[in-house]
């Protein structure tokens, strides 16, 4: 028993200091007993075989103050569909970098000027290909889209990319078809070859992912002369068309519409042989893909099996653990506190080991990063006062050359409290309307009248122009306007409190913001947006790259916002929750007022794609048919729905209101007894006339319940 007790405090202070990786005890028989940092929830099935292995991988990248990655151990199953995520910064794509560099042929090419160092070893298993797709994939002007599709990464050097012989034959044959009249023996040679190492079913896999991320119609650009969001779908496509054993993939929904996030979706999902092994925030894509979420927290790793529901209760669970050790730690610091400070400086020997704790202890009592909070103050969370007039758009139209139409004859009343989800294909012009309602696009025709109390925070999905050699302080107080409307500068106070409140902690203020990773650049300009105080604000693509519990926390900021919002997002998570219908651009100018949520709209779009057998094949016509039927029905049914839901909460208002005045009449009734006949008589024919008031209104109120329940089980 003495021993067991023994252990048992050994196990929990262990867990406590958080000094290693692992651990290994030994029981009283002597043998040994493993306690692992990287939980999973209890499993019986038997592990899989290793995909890639990571063995004790250390990484820091301010010489150890703080860590990436602190003695990491981990092990990628064959199959496993794994979600990685973690607050901005924390090293995730550190993380996806160094499986890049030790496990794909062109790592050392990629990553050979600006490598990440660390220590530890890192090995994929036998036979395996691995293809990394980075947050913001490389440039080379040396490669078109159509040689990047084929897993060229640079013509400089041979090495890289067109790893085996049938993807050379694919790009023989796209270079010999552009010249079979003139030279046809080639031609036919490429032909040849593409038979005998059927190169024709690459072709059709590059012609086909090519076409459903919509990089089809840009094979011949270079790689160079493309956005970012173009470079990004372009990689995905590469990584896609190559079939590796393993996928690397940071952030793969950014810059995809419903469709694309959609088809990727289900490609990883029709393929359990591939092991993926993706940073992504997008919770939904979390939902249908991953099978576990590997968490990365200070330089460890969580490991949570099941979606992404289990593993918001598996890590409330950790962090409570968490909470209750640092407490236990905070009374037992105090304790050995105050034996440090009675030690004599001439007797220090024989306590040295103690000592040692001392400070191993102490550092466990530091407090864990809590969730950001973007509460900005005052009323309304800080916005400033809308008046009546926001902004109205009559009859606008506008088209970009002779047939790329954005609107035509669109108008549209913006009231204060409007929150509009703005959905449709890449490129059909939602970025375009943006600029429309903010100014920075004009018409062709129509009239946009903007109100005078309007202010507006923009935030942009390409980023914000910051000089990379400034400091995060140097920014906010540049950047950001105090709450009075003086410049930062005058309030370095207000910039470092915001810069706290976005969870910036305080030695990375004086960092450069080119230090900073993707997602706190991200954060920085979500702050810079926000803590303008506007009372309109338009998001495109508001959650890429931002961590989970920021998108929480911004989440009910907009929630409770009193202003008008207009979002552009492909999150179905995230729209859902923070706005009230959508405007859906269909192309050619067609803008359609839907009266549900992004998810609603999502399965339209999977029943009409169902219903014509083949979005490709499906004529224009169609589908628009198809989609306006729909719309109009289900458009119906929700107003409705939405119509009685909010008469029968008018009636239990209304009933609660007579149940009080009655029993306020039982009362005065009671008290006038002896008051005379004439006032009991008022009194009770007051009480009566409340009482059917309420039977009636009972009555009502059923026949509504009765309707909302079948509404609800069609819908």
């Amino acid at each position: 028993m003495k021993y067991a007790y023994i252990i048992t405090n050994l196990v929990a202070s262990f867990i406590l200091l958080r000094e290693t990786e692992s651990f290994a005890l030994k029981n009283t028989n002597g043998n040994r007993v493993q306690i692992s940092k990287l939980h999973s929830s209890v499993s019986t099935q038997q592990p899989l075989p290793p995909a890639i292995t990571v063995d004790g991988v250390t990484c820091s990248h301010d010489g150890g103050t703080t860590y990436q990655l602190k003695d990491v151990s981990y092990v990628l199953p064959k199959g496993g569909k794994i979600g990685l995520v973690g607050r901005n910064g924390c090293g995730k794509s550190t993380l996806l970098k160094v499986l890049a560099e030790s496990c794909t042929s062109e790592g050392k090419a990629l990553y050979q000027d600006d490598g990440v160092v660390y220590t530890g070893k890192v090995e994929k298993g036998k036979g395996c290909t691995v293809v990394y797709v980075e947050q913001e994939p490389p440039m080379p002007s040396d490669v078109t889209v159509a040689d990047a599709l084929l897993g060229v990464i640079t013509t400089k050097d041979s090495t890289v990319g067109m790893k085996n012989d049938v993807y050379n034959a694919v790009k023989a044959y796209r270079l010999a078809s552009l010249n079979a009249e003139t030279d046809p023996d080639a031609f036919a040679a490429a032909m040849t070859n593409m038979d005998s190492l059927d190169g024709w079913s690459v072709l059709t896999k590059s012609d086909e992912v090519a076409t459903r991320l919509r990089v089809k119609e840009l094979e011949n650009s270079p790689l160079n002369t493309l956005s970012g969001g173009e470079r990004k779908r372009v990689a995905l496509a590469s990584a896609l068309v190559q079939e590796p054993d393993v996928l690397l993939l940071d952030e793969p929904t950014n810059h995809l519409d419903l469709s694309a996030i959609r088809y990727l979706s289900n490609l990883l999902g029709d393929r359990p042989k591939i092991t993926l092994l993706t940073v992504t925030h997008d919770r939904s894509f979390l939902e249908d893909v991953c099978d576990t979420i590997l968490e990365l927290d200070r330089g460890s790793l969580y490991s949570y099996q099941g979606n992404y529901a289990n593993f918001l209760e598996k890590k409330a669970e950790r962090l409570a653990n968490e909470d209750a050790a640092i407490n236990a730690a905070k009374n037992k610091y105090s304790a050995e506190l105050k034996w440090m400070r009675r030690q004599p400086q001439g007797r220090q020997t024989k306590q040295k080991a103690r000592q040692d704790a001392f400070y191993t202890l102490e550092t466990s009592t530091k407090p864990r990063l809590h969730d950001p909070n973007l509460d900005l103050g005052g009323e309304d969370g800080g916005q400033r006062r809308l008046g009546n007039n926001v902004l109205k758009l009559k009859n606008v139209s506008l088209k970009f050359g002779d047939d790329k139409v954005i609107l035509d004859d669109f108008s549209y009343n913006f009231n204060k409290g409007d929150k509009i989800g703005i959905v449709g294909a890449n490129g059909v012009g939602k970025s375009s309307f943006t600029n429309i309602l903010t100014g920075v696009q004009a018409v062709d025709s129509g009239s946009v009248e903007l109100g005078d109390t309007v202010i507006f925070g923009v935030y942009d999905q390409m980023g914000i122009k910051i000089d990379p050699s400034k400091r995060v302080l140097d920014f906010m107080k540049e950047r950001v306007e105090a709450r009075d409307g003086s410049a930062m500068a005058e309030a370095p106070q207000e910039a470092m409190k915001l810069l706290k409140q976005f969870q910036f902690e305080r030695t990375r203020w004086n960092e450069r913001v080119s230090q900073l990773s993707g997602g706190e650049r991200r954060r920085l300009q979500l702050m810079a947006v926000l803590t303008k105080r506007p009372n309109f604000l338009v998001l495109d693509e508001p959650t890429n790259d931002i961590d989970l519990d920021t998108m929480h926390a911004l989440e009910s900021y907009l929630e409770a916002y009193n202003g008008v919002l207009v979002v552009v997002s492909h999150d179905k998570f995230f729209a859902d929750k923070v706005t009230d219908h959508l405007f859906v651009f269909e192309g050619n100018g067609v803008v359609k007022d839907y009266a549900g949520t992004l998810t609603d709209y999502a399965e339209c779009l999977v029943e009409i794609e169902d219903a014509s057998g083949n979005t490709e094949t499906a004529t224009e016509a169609d589908r628009k048919t198809n989609y306006k039927e729909d719309k109009q029905a289900r458009m119906q049914q929700r107003n409705e729905l939405k119509k009685n839901k909010k008469q029968m909460k008018n009636l239990e208002n209304k009933m609660e209101k007579l149940r009080g005045e009655v029993i306020s009449l039982e009362a005065k009734i009671e008290e006038s007894a002896d008051e005379g006949w004439t006032v009991l008589a008022d009194l009770t024919d007051k009480m009566n006339t409340a009482k059917n008031d309420i039977d009636e209104k009972e009555m009502e109120w059923l026949e509504l319940a009765e309707a909302v329940e079948l509404a609800e089980e069609n819908e």
